[in-house]
């Protein structure tokens, strides 16, 4: 049972990343408060219900749709000002994954994935730099991918999203260098095992389980790492890709 006095915000809690990380950190019994936000309010009773019995900690749950900037504009200003000073470290897990060709075909479609990938993200970003600041201290942990380092036919749009993330989430800790107590850590995960991806045919050396990626994050959180590769073999595999002249680049399928 936990005995901390401090309190993560999981924006994205029902999504098969946050959920492990919940379940890491309550074995930890690292916080003492978990604010968890997401969208289907019955998953997210379950999911309360299993961090609760863990830890014996104070579980507050908050339904909304992250997907809509508009509609989550109260919700941050609500839960800013609720626990401006205490949120001592913000996990932000949700997204969505789609298929490329649906976002080329459906405009709609398309400006939904933007909006919650990246649009709403980011307004989630900022919110909480400004509690962080204000309160002298906190941790931003943003799930990227590797989807974004280079554009590729397969997944352009919602690597285009992630690329994004990582330039806000790079300008951001440049922001905060000089304050050791803010930190942001922007997370890059390759293939991995969770209801997200149940669309893609899954197995080989490549795919990471949701608590393998878990354990990765929180050794980085710790250390207040910058950026990291989830697993450590992105980083080399996406070196090589980057590295890869342009007319050679478009003879590829990937």
């Amino acid at each position: 049972m936990t005995s901390s006095n401090k309190t993560l915000l999981v924006l994205g809690a029902t999504s098969g990343l946050a959920q492990a990380y919940l379940r890491l950190v309550s074995a930890e019994g690292a916080f003492g408060t978990y604010v968890l936000v997401a969208r289907n309010a019955e998953t997210l009773s379950t999911v309360r219900d299993d961090i609760a019995a863990r830890s014996g900690a104070k579980v507050i749950t908050i339904t909304a749709d992250l997907s809509d900037p508009g509609k989550t504009l109260p919700v941050m200003e609500d839960i800013a000002k609720q626990h401006a000073g205490n949120i001592d470290e913000s996990f932000l897990a949700y997204g969505v994954l789609g298929d490329q060709k649906d976002f080329q075909d459906n405009a709609s479609h398309l400006k939904d994935m933007l909006d919650t990938n990246f649009v709403s993200a980011v307004l989630w970003m900022e919110t909480l730099a400004k509690v962080f600041e204000t309160q002298g201290h906190g941790q931003l942990v943003v799930i990227g991918s590797v989807a974004g380092d280079r554009g590729r036919q397969s997944n352009y749009l919602y690597g285009a999203t992630k690329a994004g993330l990582e330039r806000v989430s790079e300008g951001m800790s440049h922001r905060f260098a000089a304050n050791k107590d803010i930190a942001v850590t922007l997370v890059k995960p390759g293939f991995m095992d969770t209801p997200m991806t149940d669309h893609i045919a899954k197995g080989g050396p490549l795919w990471a389980t949701a608590d393998a990626v878990a354990q990765i994050i929180r050794k980085a959180v710790v250390k207040k790492r910058a950026r990291i590769y989830a697993p450590w073999f992105w980083r080399w595999i996406l070196l090589i890709i980057r590295a890869v002249p342009m007319p050679i680049f478009h003879k590829t399928k990937l």
